[in-house]
């Protein structure tokens, strides 16, 4: 018995080797990296998406004044119409909590039923927001120059006046930190409770920044052609002049790379140093870039109506046409899904094909596994391994980079989210207590497995110690008799 369990586990191992990956004869050129899940059509052109961790919510704005909820079937969920555009919306992580920003100089609170939980009247048309992983917190900014930063109850915690228009903002996962891009040159980082960790000014105005999931490095484009980038003590790292305005910037989860969007229908990838490492040229305006977090492609939109996903090493895997100019798009946390939008009143939705993406990278990795898509959580990272890091290229306009002059800044709470900003994410207990569950549901099975394999080794070590104990006796017969003749 002990013998045929053996065996049964060596045919099943035998079993899995012939799932290996094996392109065989497959033309690569032909797969697709990604499949279209849904086409949701808004009637309007649509400025901004958002995803939830794992693609299962999709939230978008536009020109139709809508702010709008789809789940991954491409069902519209709820829809609420501000009194004018809406150019931003971001989403929490498990799509619970949705925070807009709309022409009207109103920030927009919903949860995922599409109740308005609250509304923040500002100065000015609202630019950019942003809503930590958790929902808890929510930073805002627009043409007013000021930086507000709320709860989730709706009470303002601090705000701070930039003096110029606030054209971007980025948070931490957890809420702790916030960076913030203006029209006066500046870009800033701030803590939870409303203090300047540091602020510098550049050679141009900002239209974008990005941070890695806790503020480590903070990257940002600007108008002058250059992309920044600084780590969390405000030190300019390096500047890179890619060629024209830089629409948008995008940071592997540890910082080690950056990529860049431009309106010379370049998209750019650069290592730490600020070593240009490739770029890739499409047929108009970039519009949009973003690493995907597991650091396996990029994706990019741009203003030939075309989304580009490119490999890390800038060679295209696939390209989608989306029927108009791309202003917008997101991808998941758990990279497996992107979302689009388009001038062409709707957004697109396209999930990766595992299959097609392991072949196309040549990685088993990227295969599926018996799961679905059910509920989204908080999803550790897969880094990519550094690269050989080159000397450090910097030019552009107006290289010089300062210290901001001291601006007003009026801060109310405590905010505490009682996470470690530096460390990675912890499994959930709940996730913790479905480990268990599953662990429980493979032990016995498991056990007897191990208790079989360790039976038939200690079979076959004393097979083999009784063949080398009779191969010694007839050695010895063998000297005896040699020794007699």
């Amino acid at each position: 018995m002990t013998l045929s369990l053996f065996f049964c586990l060596i045919s099943g191992a035998e079993a899995a080797d012939s799932h290996a990956l094996d392109s065989g004869d497959v033309n690569l050129s032909e797969l697709k990296a990604f499949d279209l899940l849904c086409k949701c059509e808004t009637w309007g052109i649509v400025n901004t998406v958002s995803l939830s961790s794992t693609g299962n919510y999709l939230v978008a704005g536009g020109f139709d004044r809508n702010v709008s909820l789809f789940d991954s079937r491409g069902t519209q969920l709820w829809n609420y119409k501000t009194e004018d555009i809406v150019y931003t919306v971001s989403i929490s992580s498990d799509g619970s909590r949705i925070v807009a920003g709309s022409n009207d100089k109103k920030v927009y609170f919903f949860n995922r039923q599409g109740d308005l939980l609250w509304s923040h009247k500002t100065g000015g048309n609202i630019n950019s927001v942003a809503v930590s992983s958790n929902g808890l917190y929510v930073a805002a900014g627009g043409e007013d120059g000021k930086v507000y930063f709320m709860n989730s109850a709706g009470k303002l915690l601090w705000s701070f006046d930039s003096e110029a228009a606030v054209r971007s903002i980025a948070i931490s996962r957890d809420g702790t930190y916030v960076a913030v891009g203006n029209a006066n040159n500046y870009v800033y980082l701030f803590d939870s409770e409303g203090k300047t960790i540091w602020n510098r000014k550049t050679g141009s105005l900002i239209n974008c920044v990005s941070m890695t999931p806790y503020a480590y490095y903070v990257a940002a484009g600007g108008s002058n052609y250059n992309v920044y980038l600084f780590d969390r003590k405000g030190e300019f790292s390096w500047m890179n002049n890619p060629g024209y305005w830089v629409s948008s910037v995008s940071l592997t989860t540890n910082g080690a790379y950056l990529a860049a969007g431009s309106f010379d229908d370049m998209i750019y990838l650069f290592n730490r140093t600020g070593g240009k490492i490739w770029d890739y040229k499409a047929k108009d305006d970039v519009y949009a870039v973003e690493i995907s977090a597991d650091s396996s492609f990029i994706a990019a939109g741009s203003w030939d109506d075309t989304l580009y996903v490119l490999n890390m090493d800038g060679e295209e895997l696939w390209n989608y046409n989306c029927g108009g100019n791309i202003n917008s798009l997101d991808v998941s946390r758990d990279s497996t899904t992107i979302a689009v939008g388009s001038d062409a009143g709707a957004v697109y939705l396209f999930e990766r094909n595992p299959t097609a993406f392991a072949l196309l990278l040549g990685d088993e990795s990227f295969l599926p596994e018996e799961t679905t898509k059910e509920t989204d959580t908080s999803l550790a990272e897969k880094t990519i391994k550094p690269i050989e890091e080159e000397t450090a290229v910097t030019g552009g306009v107006e290289n010089k980079v300062e210290d901001a002059p001291a601006t007003s800044s009026s801060v109310s709470g405590n905010p505490k989210t009682g996470e470690n900003p530096g460390s990675e994410e912890l499994p959930t207990e709940e996730s913790s207590l479905k480990l268990l569950e599953k662990f429980d549901s493979i032990k016995f099975p498991a056990a007897l497995l191990l208790g079989a394999l360790a039976g038939t080794v200690f079979f076959l070590k004393r097979r083999l110690v009784k063949y080398h104990e009779k191969n010694d006796e007839n050695l010895e017969d063998l000297e005896e008799k040699d020794i007699r003749e």
